[in-house]
């Protein structure tokens, strides 16, 4: 999955794998030709972080089932 720069209210950048488009953004372009996406509002930071969380979590139980499967086959 591909990772995205996000600029949070506080003026925080960050990377996640959260679609831009799921949320509601402003895409910036910089100067070197890369884009980062501005949140707009505080209840857009909260789906934003809240959807991140749930891609760590679905990851996380992918990465269990693996991990079982692994050591069932064994």
């Amino acid at each position: 999955m591909s990772y995205y720069t996000f600029m949070l209210l506080q003026g925080e950048k960050v990377q996640l794998e959260v679609e831009p488009d799921s949320i509601n953004t402003v895409a910036v372009s910089l100067e070197d030709g890369s884009t980062i996406y501005a949140v707009a509002g505080a209840s857009e930071e909260k789906k934003l972080i809240s959807m991140q969380k749930r891609i760590e979590e679905e990851k996380a139980i992918v990465s269990f089932m693996q991990n079982r499967d692994e050591t069932a086959a064994a």
